[in-house]
């Protein structure tokens, strides 16, 4: 649908704006994420009855983490991707 009513590319652009910031937010987030979780575990890892168990769970729960935020960041990515493309399949707004 071509004309002065459409929207098509403000629309993708809201998109791939949207998709980019849950991409680089889903980043910022894993980080912060890790650095709290990693005083927990600092403080687990002090103790020498906790230590061992600390460390397998630190690593379990770090991996997840890393797999769930990567997910989502790949997700924007993906989206933001997808946007750009269809706003030049779409031509000059």
């Amino acid at each position: 649908m071509k004309g002065p009513d459409n929207n098509t590319h403000w629309w993708l652009g809201v998109a791939e704006l949207a998709a980019h910031g849950i991409q680089h937010g889903a980043e910022k987030l894993k980080r912060v994420h890790l650095s709290i979780a990693d005083e927990s575990f600092r403080v687990l890892e002090a103790i020498p009855v906790t230590r061992s168990a600390s460390r397998f769970v630190r690593v379990c729960h770090h991996s997840i983490a890393r797999v769930s935020y990567g997910s989502v960041s790949l997700a924007g990515r993906v989206v933001a991707e997808g946007a750009a493309s269809a706003a030049v399949e779409f031509g000059p707004g």
